[in-house]
């Protein structure tokens, strides 16, 4: 019974340490305060991977890649600034909903909460906000949800701004 109880305490505090190293958006913050160079995360996921509109979010020299093959159908986009991926996961080809962004270079500024952040930027700019040192990263997710992560993921030796993804699951 001891064993139990301890075991229960256990998960229970790796659950609440978990949470506590994320940084808690409600919807508002996460779909309209989430932004990749003034584009809202709202806009990019209502584009549901039409090349146009991802062209005009991002520039004409926006790539494209489909992957038809099932079970998994997919689109990426990417230039040298940024990678978008979308998958159908109704292999129907008509619903694709975006998996994941990739910021590739400073061209980029991500804005979220009350921050305009880039590859490079320094630590301290997130002064204040919930660090992440499983991951060495300070991430960003949808409260109560956990399906949408956004993530800058800091370099241990330069304390910069190494990496920025946003994924969803």
């Amino acid at each position: 019974m001891k064993k139990i109880f301890t075991t229960i305490i256990l998960a229970l505090t790796i659950t609440i340490s978990c949470k506590a190293q994320l940084n808690n958006l409600n919807e508002t913050e996460l779909m309209y305060g989430i932004k990749f160079n003034n584009i809202t995360l709202k806009n990019i996921t209502v584009s549901n991977g039409n090349l146009y509109q991802i062209k005009s979010f991002f520039g004409n020299d926006i790539q494209q890649e489909i992957n038809n093959t099932s079970p998994s159908l997919s689109k990426d986009f990417y230039n040298n600034n940024i990678s978008l991926g979308f998958e159908d996961q109704s292999d129907t080809g008509n619903n694709y909903n975006l998996s994941s962004i990739y910021v590739l270079n400073s061209n980029i500024t991500i804005n979220v909460q009350s921050l305009s952040i880039k590859l490079g930027d320094h630590k301290s700019k997130f002064s204040g906000l919930i660090f992440n040192p499983n991951s060495s990263s300070y991430v960003f997710t949808n409260e109560n949800k956990g399906t949408i992560a956004l993530s800058f993921k800091i370099d241990n030796q330069t304390d910069k701004v190494s990496e920025i993804k946003l994924i969803v699951y």
